[in-house]
């Protein structure tokens, strides 16, 4: 990886370190910054291809209007993020036996099949379309105005509950 230095009002590449280490799963050569503390570094309009980011911690930052595709995203903690106007798409659990992404680097063929958790979450006015929600619970969960394809929640299990008495 390099990143973009600018000297004199001219704009030019630079390694971020010139160590290398190849990834065991494919065989890529990849920039070794393992361990290495990164601050106060611009990456706007920056491209990431190819990176094996485990256990990286990720603080204060700037992802606005950034597109991530095909990405492994599993045993990841997101705590205090501001998240209006985010769209989720394509997004899919890998099966019991088999990752969806065995080709991606830092895989190493895992496979984590434990539930999405939200936690303390504000989802107000959240749309879920053309979604599997196959044994999905909330719990402790204000459902004001939550809908299913029109039809109030809340009205459907005050009916059920006037049934059962």
């Amino acid at each position: 990886m390099t990143i973009l230095k600018i000297h004199n009002e001219r704009m030019f590449a630079v390694p971020l370190t010139e160590k290398k280490v190849l990834d065991s799963n494919n065989g890529l050569e990849l920039q070794d910054l393992r361990n290495e503390e990164i601050n106060k570094v611009c990456f706007k309009g920056a491209t990431f291809k190819y990176n094996d980011l485990r256990d990286t911690s990720i603080a204060h930052s700037n992802f606005v209007n950034s597109k991530w595709n095909h990405i492994y995203f599993s045993n990841v903690t997101i705590d205090m993020i501001q998240m209006g106007g985010t769209i989720f798409e394509n997004i899919v659990r890998p099966s019991a036996e088999k990752s969806h992404l065995l080709e991606e680097p830092g895989t190493d063929n895992w496979v984590n099949v434990e539930p999405v958790i939200f936690k303390n979450s504000d989802l107000s006015t959240a749309i879920f379309d053309s979604c599997n929600l196959t044994n999905v619970e909330l719990k402790n969960c204000n459902i004001n105005g939550l809908s299913i394809d029109g039809v109030l929640i809340k009205d459907l299990l005050e009916q059920y509950n006037k049934n059962l008495n």
